[in-house]
């Protein structure tokens, strides 16, 4: 077993340097964007107020308005850091999904949490929107009552914790992403949220404050009123979320270079964050080591290449940390197809049998002139290792793309997308804590394990599955294979898939980047290792990708919204063939396993056609 390396100094850890980092970004979010925003709504609420009252109680009030503001945000901005995360809970369907959430700890804290910001909201615009004076009437002052402390809260909490909001999501093809940049993408997005959202509450209101006042109706006028506070109070709290994401999830640079660089030994920082427990400092660990790999400057590769400090082990230590990741996802997908097939025997499905001649067992393999077709030719999958059968027309389901030479790099760094990996288990501990993330008191983590105490009951009643038995093969109850979604069974099975792709296109990238820059190191010589690796991932996730839960309904990979696991597969592909076309004449000296000569042989049967 290789000893991890360590830095000179315990306060150079990548977590370390990574929490300064996460702590002078929220500050920015506290001090400088929400301070500047909150001053400015402050001021026009009260230039809109002006004609309400006094000269000084205008003076007096404005300070108050802005106050109530800010600490709004401040209360939702500490609460996000508190149960921020970065993987999927893992709710493999929707019943789960609902009973894990409502159960849930976070659920309530949100409920309050909300809640006294939309008391907060309400005070601090009630004059501008003339609702000072819809006290006239009991049923409205119970109508304006049961919106700010019933409806607003816990419409916006539902919304929160069914779709996981505190959850970061990432692109792997993006290792800095600015604020400004991610806020100004999402305007649109939060827009017709926010409109959504009122529409919902306009439609819920009426029956509502007829079942608690006995009344259907309060007045148009005042409907209105109630609605226009409603938009602004859902505009707020989504903005706040929307920059609080802004500011988390900014990337692995600082100040344009690696955060790794912050610290006196570089490589031997990164190692920590690669091994480190906590998810989010793992993943921004390995987004770092992608945007090394992928790099066109070789001074950031070089030091992962050149020993420095008489240090051995930053090499061995990196390849063994992403494999570990890779085949995590690998053993998990395996054991679930496994037991869905125990489950449902009577399927043909999950079984594969391939017959395709690969060649003579005597025949050279590599060192062959393999022409690459033109970006955006399409190969066909036929009889290859997790490849979908074809349909009766004849076409492939699932089909595999072969791009140019930089398959798996950004064409256009400026042209970054949404997060690849959408979708929305918290452990007994959160995945990313001090000391970042406040510290919950025992009040509150007795609770929690009372509600985990409660989930994890009518999960072994309704999902028998969780529990493992080794009398018995795992099976899957009648609950669960009724209400099976590939989607999110993909997402609990790989709850980190980005951090899976950072590690794919590392290795990817250091290994073709390598063979140029440092043909003899060590790098080089782990190309059997990785493909072997990369080789297992296209069996497992392959037969994934193809299992198709609905029989009634034909894949179609190229209308259908993939999962993650079949991107993971995809990419899987990519690297493997960027891999072997590299190395292809290097690859007669080097020993592989019988599978990945097989799956060689037919990346370059396929290539020179």
């Amino acid at each position: 077993m290789l000893d991890v390396p360590v830095p000179f100094s315990s306060r150079y850890s990548y977590h370390t340097i990574f929490s300064d980092v996460c702590k002078t970004r929220f500050n920015h979010l506290a001090t400088r964007l929400s301070l500047t925003l909150t001053f400015f709504q402050a001021l026009i609420i009260a230039l809109l107020c002006r004609g309400y009252g006094s000269h000084l109680e205008w003076a007096l009030m404005f300070p108050l308005r802005f106050m109530l503001m800010y600490l709004s945000s401040l209360l939702i901005v500490i609460t996000r850091k508190n149960y921020l995360h970065v993987e999927f809970k893992g709710y493999s369907n929707l019943i789960r999904l609902i009973l894990g959430q409502l159960f849930s700890l976070s659920t309530l804290v949100y409920q309050l949490i909300y809640t006294i910001c939309c008391l907060f909201l309400s005070l601090a615009v009630s004059d501008s929107l003339g609702l000072g004076s819809m006290s006239s009437s009991h049923a409205v002052t119970q109508c304006y009552r049961l919106y700010i402390w019933i409806l607003i809260p816990t419409v916006y909490t539902l919304q929160h914790s069914l779709f996981d909001l505190d959850r970061l999501s990432f692109n792997f093809e993006t290792h800095f992403q600015p604020p400004q940049q991610y806020i100004a993408s999402s305007v649109r997005r939060v827009f017709v949220k926010i409109m959504i959202l009122t529409v919902s509450l306009a439609f819920i209101s009426p029956p509502t404050l007829a079942l608690s006042t006995s009344h259907w109706s309060i007045g148009f006028s005042n409907h209105v009123k109630l609605i226009v506070l409603s938009f602004w109070i859902f505009a707020n709290l989504e903005f706040v979320n929307v920059a609080f994401n802004a500011h988390m999830s900014i990337g692995c640079l600082h100040k344009g270079k690696p955060i790794s660089s912050l610290s006196s030994t570089p490589m031997e920082t990164l190692v920590t964050g690669l091994s480190s427990k906590r998810l989010f400092t793992k993943l921004t660990a390995f987004q770092e080591l992608s945007y090394r790999a992928t790099s066109s400057d070789l001074s950031l590769r070089l030091p992962l290449y050149h020993k420095r400090y008489k240090n051995s082990h930053i090499w061995p230590v990196i390849l063994r940390e992403s494999l570990l990741v890779i085949q995590e996802t690998n053993d998990a997908v395996t054991k679930y197809l496994n037991t869905l097939e125990n489950t449902m025997s009577s399927r043909n499905g999950l079984k594969y049998k391939f017959h395709h001649s690969y060649g003579s067992e005597n025949e050279n393999l590599f060192g062959n002139q393999a022409t690459v077709t033109a970006t955006g030719s399409s190969f066909d999958m036929y009889n290859f290792p997790g490849s979908a059968p074809k349909d009766s027309s004849g076409s492939v389901s699932h089909r595999i793309i072969l791009k140019d030479d930089n398959v798996l790099l950004p064409k256009n760094p400026r042209q970054q997308g949404r997060p690849t990996f959408t979708g929305d288990v918290l452990g007994v501990s959160h995945s990313y804590n001090e000391p970042i993330i406040t510290h919950e008191t025992t009040f509150l983590m007795i609770v929690d394990r009372l509600l985990r105490k409660v989930k994890a009951t009518l999960n072994s009643f309704f999902f028998p599955s969780t529990v493992s038995s080794q009398d018995q093969a795992p099976q899957l109850s009648i609950i669960e294979v009724w209400s099976i979604s590939k989607r999110r069974q993909a997402e609990k099975l790989a709850p980190l898939p980005v951090c899976h792709a950072e590690c794919i296109i590392s290795l990817m990238g250091l290994l073709i980047n390598a063979i140029d820059e440092d043909p003899k190191g060590g790098v080089v010589s782990s190309v059997g290792e990785v493909l072997k690796t990369l080789e297992r991932s296209v069996g497992a996730l392959g037969r994934f990708a193809d299992w198709n839960p609905d029989p009634n309904k034909k894949l179609n990979a190229e209308k259908d919204t993939p999962d993650c696991i079949s991107i993971l597969y995809d990419l899987s592909i990519s690297a493997f063939l960027e891999i072997v076309l590299k190395y292809n004449v290097l690859l007669n000296d080097v020993y592989l396993d019988d599978d990945v000569v097989k799956l060689s042989k037919w990346v370059l049967d396929m290539c020179s056609k």
